[in-house]
């Protein structure tokens, strides 16, 4: 598997989610993912992108795209007006994000928010024979 990455920055605008949400499907689109994982993928960056949006302190939101050995790893990341995290462990927002994907962290460094997540590829081998 050829391990690859996809940098995107766009303004912190609504306007632009659609744009994250095209590369990230495209890019899962490509690989190994199943069609209900890549609609996962495109909701998780999307709600993702909507909490940086809320704290946005920058004229840019950007998000990495990371091919692993296991699949795809997101990060969002921006300048922001709070050192709190930027979704709240108990909010809903953080409940679908932890749904839509199988591994997700918000790390703070002052006022640097990342949005760490991913999603593994399914083990399609593992799956019994038809009969």
């Amino acid at each position: 598997m050829r391990l690859e990455t996809v940098m995107v920055k766009v303004p912190p605008t609504p306007d632009h989610l659609a744009l994250l949400r095209t590369v990230v499907g495209g890019f899962a689109g490509r690989d190994d993912f199943t069609l209900d994982q890549v609609d996962d993928l495109r909701m998780a960056v999307e709600e993702g992108a909507v909490q940086l949006l809320r704290h946005v302190d920058d004229d840019v939101i950007t998000l990495e795209v990371h091919s692993t050995d296991a699949g795809l790893e997101l990060r969002l990341y921006a300048t922001v007006a709070t050192s709190e995290p930027v979704i709240d462990e108990a909010s809903f927002s953080c409940t679908i994000l932890q749904a839509l994907t199988d591994d997700l962290r918000i790390e703070m460094q002052q006022d640097h928010a990342t949005i760490v997540m991913a999603k593994h590829r399914l083990n399609v081998a593992s799956e019994p024979p038809h009969s």
